[in-house]
């Protein structure tokens, strides 16, 4: 998540690096308010694990944002206040977006054994990777150059390729889990569920892309540009969560019109989209 007297390859040009992590960081606060209007005035019924992790997500994004803002931009020499804002946004930005991922796995996949599993991993990387790397990223900010310097640049990218990868997993399992479902709808519901199934899956294969960069500034050393992007990219997967419930809930309506004796899938769906 960067450090005092971050290095930049040489070849980044400071000032274009400067304007774009501006620019992200603008966006993801613009994105992270945009979000909280839309918890405020969507969801209905403001409980369960779906709607808290989101809320942590969304709002973790802001003193992140405001912690970059202070070291980057304003070049605030209290390294103490802009590291305590990076760190209480980081931990649910991250392992919040997990959450909604779990908590979204839900709908569609139903294996109990799994889910726990998921579970156990997101709490696990939560605790080996977030405790480590705040209390590295503590001690690199203290000086220009001291010995947690080099510790944390080898976490960073450790905790950013396994933070990915956690992600990526929930992703697939949820990828494979729509094809599951929907492959026994597309007889009974035709085109309408295709175009669901092919939708949800680009928007899912899109989410994973959205991070790819992220790990490509980190292994290239772009510290700040990595940093100020990957809180746009929380926001923007965020926002597009919302499209993949609206789909889910649009199909789970769709169903109960036509077929009134629903399985246990539909049920589960309703009563995720009964918190909205």
């Amino acid at each position: 998540m960067g450090y005092s007297g971050n290095p930049q390859t040489g070849l980044t040009d400071p000032g274009a690096i400067s304007v774009a992590v501006v620019a992200f960081l603008v966006l993801s606060l613009y994105n992270a308010i945009e979000l909280d209007v839309i918890l405020l005035t969507v969801f209905q019924r403001r409980r369960g694990l779906y709607f808290w992790s989101f809320v942590a997500s969304t709002n973790g994004i802001v003193p992140h944002s405001i912690g970059f803002f202070l070291k980057n931009i304003l070049s605030s020499r209290q390294f103490g206040l802009y590291i305590t804002f990076v760190a209480v946004g980081w931990v649910p930005m991250v392992t919040g977006q997990s959450l909604v991922l779990y908590s979204r796995l839900h709908l569609l996949f139903w294996d109990t054994f799994y889910l726990k599993l998921v579970l156990g991993l997101i709490i696990f990387n939560a605790i080996a990777l977030h405790i480590p790397i705040i209390i590295l990223m503590y001690g690199a900010n203290s000086s220009p150059s001291n010995a947690f310097v080099q510790p944390y640049t080898v976490y960073e990218k450790v905790q950013v390729t396994v933070f990915f990868l956690q992600e990526l997993i929930i992703s697939s399992i949820y990828i494979k889990a729509c094809f599951s479902f929907f492959d026994t709808q597309d007889s009974m519901y035709g085109d309408s569920v295709r175009k669901m199934r092919r939708h949800l899956l680009l928007v899912n294969i899109l989410v994973v892309i959205l991070d790819v960069p992220i790990l490509c500034l980190e292994y290239t050393d772009v510290y700040d540009l990595q940093t100020a992007y990957k809180a746009f990219v929380y926001s923007v997967k965020l926002k597009m969560e919302f499209q993949i419930l609206n789909k889910l809930v649009e199909m789970t309506r769709a169903r109960e019109d036509v077929d009134p004796f629903n399985n246990s899938s539909a049920i589960r769906m309703r009563d995720e989209s009964s918190q909205r």
